[in-house]
């Protein structure tokens, strides 16, 4: 069956963001309950007086994966209207390139946020392709 690149990526709205750190920890932890999931690591970033939280790691599946990446923050706006971001760099069989994004949509959503929701009060979670995130408009 052929390959196709099928990132995705997965946003969050948290109910609650006082304790960033918390979160990080939380998120953390239902990530590495997947044994796909390896090398994960939680780092504090700052810069321009503000801070959050990236988790680094790979994904480990047979059809290939460059990288995974996820981000924890407590500001919103309109740019970035998340406080959880995850960035998952995949490869995927399938007939067409729809059945591998397919396959990909379906496998984050049944391992990944399922194990978020369970471990952290989300007030919205959806998992998006490269084509659905936020683009600004260029004039």
């Amino acid at each position: 069956m052929p390959k196709f690149r099928a990132d995705h990526y997965l946003i969050a709205e948290f109910e609650d963001v006082s304790d960033t750190k918390k979160i990080g920890e939380n998120v953390l932890a239902s990530l590495k309950e997947l044994s796909e999931l390896k090398d994960l690591a939680i780092v504090t970033k700052r810069m321009e007086g503000k801070s959050w939280f990236e988790i680094v790691g790979r994904i480990d599946i047979p059809a290939g994966s460059k990288a995974f990446w996820a981000m924890i923050k407590k500001e919103l706006s309109q740019r970035e209207p998340y406080h959880l971001f995850i960035r998952f760099d995949m490869n995927a069989e399938g007939e067409t390139i729809g059945d591998a994004r397919t396959n990909v949509k379906s496998w984050i959503e049944e391992n990944i946020a399922t194990r978020i929701k369970k471990n952290t009060a989300v007030k919205t979670l959806k998992v998006l392709q490269p084509d659905e995130v936020y683009l600004p408009k260029l004039e």
